[in-house]
């Protein structure tokens, strides 16, 4: 009886180390249930292999349900079929050991249309940016040549803003595959996290290759982005390593709308950093959710992308020499307050 018992035992830890929790939501489009969607998980933004799992058919509600281990997914849904294809806006989602919602939304799609580029050696690709099939306007339009960074920053190729017409155009590709995002946001920043209000698409057939000789005419329809549901905008919680604390001016009083960053190297404002928190509210605090331990250089700002420009609201942490801190595996640090204040001209990082 007992080493039945304790088979059992060991059995239940494994069935639940195996699926630690769900991860549930709706498929919507145009804000309306979308029925028969497999959602599937991935390991990151590249869907173009063999998903980790695939949920069933969602129901008349667009409900979707499935059950994982611990750890990060990017969700996506399509049927070719019907033309469809949906993302989830929080891309890569977090699921550590409770239930966690995540909706993805919906768009219509086209198949690419191959014509002559006139040179033999390059590629191109061409298209239009569309919000419910209406060009959209000052969007940007991003070329990455892969998914390890989540599709973040500026990648490998950028566009100027769209015009009235939504058309962007690339030229004089190297022949290979891209990924390809577009997005709108509403301060007309061209880095930085995308937040609710703001238009963001990802195309449906990413990776998009690219023969030399040839254009690509694509159209890479894009949503509006919905209430954030994360707490830390670059990396989430399933790690349960952060740090948290306040942003002050120097008299002491809370910044409110200024991000606080760790970065793993302490050149900053060239690339992107491991972790980003979202703006401080009035009370000035911040929470930043880090992927590994290790340490981290940290600081404060309120723009995003390139060294702080005078004028702009800055400070490092200061309560070591070189502004780091030390996250073991497992840790959460608390009290790392941050002095800010505005750029001059003649500083130095």
């Amino acid at each position: 009886m007992k080493k039945t018992f304790l088979l059992f035992f060991a059995m239940l830890l494994i069935c639940t180390t195996a699926f630690g929790a769900t991860i549930e939501g709706r498929v919507v489009l145009d804000g309306e249930p979308l029925a028969g969607m497999r959602v599937e998980a991935h390991t990151n933004l590249d869907f173009s292999g063999e998903p980790l799992a695939v949920s069933a058919p969602s129901d008349e509600f667009g409900f979707y349900r499935l059950n994982l281990p611990v750890g990060l997914y990017a969700l996506f849904a399509r049927d070719e079929e019907r033309g469809l294809f949906a993302f989830c806006g929080r891309n890569p989602v977090a699921l550590a050991d409770e239930t966690v919602w995540a909706g993805l939304q919906g768009v219509v799609t086209a198949p690419a249309k191959a014509l002559p580029y006139d040179d033999d050696f390059n590629a191109a690709v061409e298209g239009v940016v569309l919000l419910d099939g209406v060009p959209v306007a000052d969007a940007r339009v991003y070329l990455y040549l892969d998914a390890e960074e989540d599709l973040k920053g500026q990648g490998y190729r950028l566009s100027p803003p769209t015009g009235v017409d939504g058309r962007f155009a690339f030229d004089t590709l190297p022949e290979t595959g891209y990924f390809l995002v577009a997005r709108k946001r509403a301060g007309g920043g061209q880095v930085g996290p995308v937040r609710e209000g703001d238009l963001f698409g990802v195309y449906a057939g990413n990776p998009l290759y690219l023969q030399a000789g040839q254009t690509q005419q694509i159209s890479l329809p894009v949503v509006r982005k919905v209430q954030e549901e994360n707490r830390s905008e670059t990396f989430v919680r399933a790690t349960g390593m952060a740090f948290s604390g306040r942003v002050t001016n120097p008299q002491g009083q809370p910044v409110a709308g200024v991000h606080v960053f760790a970065y793993t190297d302490r050149v900053i404002g060239h690339q992107r950093p491991a972790a980003l928190s979202p703006p401080t509210g009035v009370d000035g605090r911040y929470v930043v959710y880090v992927r590994e331990p290790g340490v981290y250089f940290v600081g404060s700002r309120q723009k995003y992308g390139d060294s702080p420009r005078p004028g702009e609201l800055f400070g490092m942490y200061d309560e070591t020499a070189d502004h780091s801190l030390t996250i073991l595996p497992g840790e959460t640090l608390e009290g790392i307050d941050i002095e800010v204040e505005p750029v001059t001209l003649g500083f130095e990082l």
